[in-house]
Formats: structure tokens, C-alpha cells, sequence
């Protein structure tokens, strides 16, 4: 495989120049802003877009085409094939067949690295310790901030429930679900709740106490199980939300569920057409899978995609990101999936995102009839309290979590005891 960088002014330019060296069966790898030429090491040049593509050696093309066309049929079965070790092992086959320079994937990081090296030690030792320290000293003064401004209001809100006569134990759980993210009205109420409810002589067990109101979480959220097939039933699930989500990748763990977990036909439909690195990598996780994937910008398109994966158990549908605040970019989203097309959209979220911002983006979204909500970035995250506050706004159904980028085994379908034990760590007690 010949790997290449290529730099232009724009994408159209940096593409013309992949296409003119590598051909048009190139793939793009990745995309980045550079600084070009001017200054020292270009640290004041004009910005520039660099890619870097491969292609296949016409060589290698028998080999790798032999072992690519095998992978649907290890994915769907679960076994060795031609001796190439498990579906683990599929990936590193393909890169061994290709005969690919290891050298060559290293050298643009290492050149990164130079440069980096470079520009700390042009840059001046006392230039350097100035911006360290006022750094430093900027970042420890807001977090000292922000811990004072938690525990006076961790404090008052706790004297209030004392005042109230709450048993201890409660006091502690309440504590503990405003720490994890849980806005405090909802968090009041449940409390308030229990205090009804638990019998006086368990009252001074906290591990019934802490049962009693996971319970009760419980019964508040809403899943879907996730994504099931029927019998003569295709199902078509979509996937929006805002930019930077994971979308993308999330498709590809769905359908490699549904490839390995239930042995059905999948096919991958993208409307991102204005991230081309995203498409590529959809393309190359397709490839992968050997499943059939189709590009459309139109809902004409996207109607047509799907009569032409009729024989698809399940298909897939990713999108590019939009922002909730972008009303051209909404009502482009709004044609896509408005009406009564027989497709399942999904709100795709990142946990680490505002709690209000969830609010906002769900009601943006939400003008799309949602079959539920997937959660991504779990592993960024160590609060989770604000998928309980959109439960109890919403009503929406998780049907997913995702807990890193690996796929496919970076996902798993959204359970009641999985969401609670986030916010209450019972499992871990």
C-alpha cells in the first residue's frame, strides 16, 4: 500500500492532488490545518489543509482481494478463515497481505514530533515558563473556584434537608446524585419521595435505602433494548445530532452487531457529504465488513438507497452533524427525515455534553419523531446524571451506550441496572 501526504489551500485543491498522484481508487486516511510555508518552521504561515491517502500496490491486489472477499463470511459465521486467525486478527491479515512500510505510517508523527521539539526550544525558556505558570496558575484558581462554589451549595442544600428531619442516609444519596450530575429538583423529589416510603426500622440500612431509591430510578427511565429485527420486517435505524458525537463509528458497531450477534444482512447508507474523511471511513469500515454502502444527498436518493437494499435485514443510516442553532442546517435534516418514511431515528449524544446543551439540542432534534436516544463517550466522562435529568424531561428511551472507539466491542445496549449503577455505583459497593 503507498501512503502519501498531500497539501492544498482548500479540500478540492489538496484532492486534485491525490487524485492526479494516487488515482481515483484512492483512500483518505486522515485531514488536518497546517501552517505552510513562511516564519520559522512555517509557525506563521498561511494555513493549509494536508491529507494523507494510500492506495493499494497493484501487486499485492490478488492477495488482498482474495482475503477481502472471505471477511463477510468470517463475520457471519464467527470462525477462522484460511487461516488467517480470528475476526481479531482480520485487519492486521489485510495490512500483512498489502506488505504496508511500517516506516512510512510512523514518519508523519515523527516529523510532527521534530517539529513540536523544535518550536518549544525556539521559542525561549523564559517565554515558555511565563506562559506555564500563568497557565498553571489561571487553571488551579478556577478549579479552587468552582470546588468552593460546589460545597457551599452542596452545604446549604444538605443543612435544608436536615431541617427537614431527613434520615441521614438520604441526606448522604442526596449528596451523591448532585455530585453525579443530577439537577437538584429531581433529585429533591426523590429523596422526598423515599422519605415517604421506606418503612422507619430500614430507615438506618443504607444498603436498603440505596436499593429502595434505584428502584425508583428505575422506574423513571425508559430503554428500548435496542435494535431488533423481525421477520419480512426491514428495519431502518438513522442516526443525527450535533458535530463531534461519534455517529460515524457508532453506525459501524451497529451493524457489526447485527452482522455478529444476529447473522443479518446489513446495508450503509451516508447523507454526511460534507465531511469527506467521515465518508472514507464508512467506506473502509464497509470494505471491511463486506457490506454494501451508497453515498445520496437527497431524500429522493435515500429512498432509492433503500429500494435497493431490499434484501437487507437492517440498514443503516449515518448523517453529518449539524448544529441545533444552524436553522439552514435543521431544516436540511427536517426534509431528510420528516414524514412518515418507515425509518427509525436515533439522537445521537455525547454524555460529556452541558446538561443544558442536551436540553436544547433534544428539542431541536426532537422536532423529528425520536425512537430514542444512543449516549457516546461514556469512558470521557465521570458524572452521569444528566441522562437521568433528559429521562425525566423527555420520557425519551435510551436504546445505547458507547464506552470508547474500538469496533465493534465498544458498545452495548442501554439496560435499567446498567444507567442506574452509573449514577448510584451500587455494583461497586
Amino acid at each position: 500500500m503507498q501512503i502519501k501526504k498531500f497539501r492544498g489551500a482548500d479540500m478540492q485543491e489538496a484532492l486534485q492532488h491525490v487524485k492526479r498522484e494516487l488515482g481515483q481508487d484512492a483512500i483518505i486516511l486522515s485531514t488536518r490545518q497546517v501552517r505552510g510555508g513562511g516564519g520559522t518552521f512555517g509557525l506563521f504561515g498561511k494555513p493549509m489543509l494536508e491529507v494523507t491517502a494510500a492506495r493499494d500496490a497493484e501487486e499485492n491486489g490478488g492477495d488482498a482481494a482474495g482475503l477481502l472477499a472471505s471477511l463477510p463470511n468470517a463475520f457471519a459465521k464467527g470462525r477462522r478463515v484460511r487461516g488467517a486467525g480470528t475476526e481479531s486478527d482480520l485487519v492486521k491479515q489485510i495490512l500483512a497481505r498489502n506488505q504496508i512500510d511500517t516506516q512510512s505510517l510512523l514518519a508523519p508523527l515523527q516529523d510532527e514530533i521534530q517539529e513540536l521539539k523544535e518550536l518549544l526550544h525556539h521559542a525561549g525558556d523564559v517565554q515558555r515558563e511565563s506562559v506555564r505558570e500563568s497557565v498553571s496558575l489561571s487553571q488551579i484558581q478556577s478549579e479552587i473556584s468552582e470546588m468552593r462554589q460546589t460545597l457551599q451549595s452542596l452545604s446549604a442544600q444538605s443543612a435544608g434537608l436536615r431541617e427537614a428531619e431527613y434520615a441521614e442516609n438520604l441526606v448522604v444519596l442526596f449528596q451523591q446524585l448532585i455530585f453525579n450530575g443530577m439537577e437538584e429538583k429531581f433529585a429533591r423529589r426523590l429523596i422526598e419521595e423515599s422519605m415517604k416510603n421506606i418503612p422507619v426500622g430500614e430507615m438506618e440500612d443504607f444498603a436498603y435505602v440505596k436499593i429502595f431509591l434505584a428502584r425508583m430510578l428505575m422506574k423513571i427511565l425508559k430503554v428500548t433494548g435496542g435494535i431488533r429485527t423481525e421477520p419480512n420486517r426491514q428495519t431502518i435505524a438513522a442516526l443525527i445530532g450535533p458535530t463531534g458525537v461519534g455517529k460515524t463509528t457508532t453506525v459501524a458497531k451497529l451493524a457489526s452487531e447485527q452482522m455478529l450477534k444476529f447473522r443479518r444482512k446489513v446495508g450503509l447508507i451516508t447523507v454526511d457529504t460534507f465531511r469527506i474523511a467521515a465518508v472514507e471511513q464508512l467506506k473502509v469500515y464497509a470494505k471491511i465488513m463486506g457490506v454494501p454502502i451508497t453515498v445520496v444527498g437527497s431524500k429522493q436518493e435515500l429512498r432509492r438507497a433503500i429500494q435497493e437494499f431490499a434484501e437487507c435485514d437492517a440498514i443503516f443510516v449515518d448523517t453529518g452533524g449539524r448544529s441545533q442553532r444552524d436553522g439552514l442546517q435543521m431544516s436540511e435534516i427536517y426534509r431528510m427525515f420528516g414524514g412518515d418514511d418507515p425509518i427509525d431515528v436515533y439522537l445521537t449524544m455525547s454524555v460529556t455534553t452541558k446538561d443544558s446543551d442536551q436540553s436544547e439540542i433534544t428539542r431541536r432534534f426532537g422536532q423529528i419523531p425520536l425512537a430514542g436516544v444512543m449516549y457516546t463517550k461514556l469512558d470521557e466522562s465521570t458524572t452521569f446524571g444528566s441522562m437521568f435529568n433528559h429521562s425525566i424531561r423527555f420520557k425519551t428511551p435510551v436504546a445505547y451506550l458507547t464506552t470508547g472507539q474500538k469496533v465493534p466491542e465498544d458498545i452495548e445496549v442501554a439496560t435499567k441496572e446498567r444507567l442506574v449503577d452509573l449514577l448510584l455505583n451500587i455494583v461497586g459497593n
